[in-house]
């Protein structure tokens, strides 16, 4: 059920996408929609974006919060632009809010989240994926140059969006087989594998990076030489192998440091 709608939703955002030009220019749907966006300080603590419907005047406002780094022209705020927008096209989304039986609900960005009341926020995320980064073009740009760390950042400055949002894109249309994962202070925030990725979860799983990674070098060493290039990694070193054959089948790393947190990207080397 959540996949069908997940298709439609996707369908729906490219379609509106095929209208614009690369990057898509969040604000011109806005003006030619007559919503109004609202972009204010509401503090750290509280929400990304919010749809809202009034009733009286028949108007639909979105506001993004920018003490939050959600400003219309920087990727963070496109994408939380471009989910809120999700909950303005999307027939259900649109209807329940104008109907009073969705009430204007908090976007902080999680999509990784596998509670049940998260789906039509996902439903937005998925939405606004599609928008920013319509498949029909994006898979074109991936064929024409050599997959890796530097083709997504290209292709990310190119859409106007993160990279992460980028690679997260690349593997949820099974362009590759990949697994992607984020860490703060060295320990796993979230990782993510498409179907056809040969393993399941990092050497530690759901913990600490693999010491023998680019990115758990980089927590455990500070160093970042490694960083923000296309590395070669063995899998017992990274990944929860099934045998000892396995150990050493070669993947590419490419980690993106910041600060006290690290996003990698795994692909395995042909």
């Amino acid at each position: 059920m959540m996949m069908n709608r997940c298709v439609g939703t996707n369908k729906l955002a490219e379609r509106i996408a095929l209208r614009y030009s690369i990057p898509i220019s969040l604000i011109k749907i806005v003006k030619e929609e007559e919503i109004e966006l609202v972009c204010d300080d509401y503090g750290k603590d509280t929400f990304d974006g919010l749809t809202v419907y009034e009733q009286e005047n028949d108007i639909f406002y979105i506001h993004l919060n920018t003490a939050r780094g959600n400003r219309p022209d920087k990727v963070k705020g496109r994408f939380t632009l471009a989910h809120e927008l999700g909950h303005y096209f999307i027939d259900h989304h649109r209807t329940a809010l104008i109907n009073g039986i969705m009430q204007p609900h908090y976007h902080n960005y999680n999509q990784f989240g596998n509670n049940e009341a998260w789906i039509i926020e996902r439903e937005a995320d998925d939405f606004a994926a599609s928008l920013l980064m319509p498949w029909s073009l994006l898979k074109p740009d991936l064929q024409n140059e050599k997959f890796g760390g530097s083709l997504i950042k290209e292709l990310s400055g190119r859409y106007n969006v993160s990279f992460s949002a980028m690679a997260i894109r690349c593997l949820k249309c099974a362009y590759i087989p990949m697994m992607l994962v984020y860490a703060q202070d060295g320990k796993v925030k979230w990782q993510l594998h498409s179907e056809d990725f040969p393993f399941w979860q990092l050497k530690h799983g759901n913990t600490m990076v693999p010491e023998n990674s680019v990115i758990g070098e980089y927590f455990c060493t500070c160093d970042d030489c490694n960083c923000r290039k296309d590395e070669v990694v063995f899998a017992g070193d990274c990944f929860d192998t099934f045998n000892q054959e396995q150990n050493n089948l070669q993947f590419y790393e490419y980690c993106l440091p910041y600060k006290n947190s690290a996003f990698s990207m795994f692909w395995q080397k042909n």
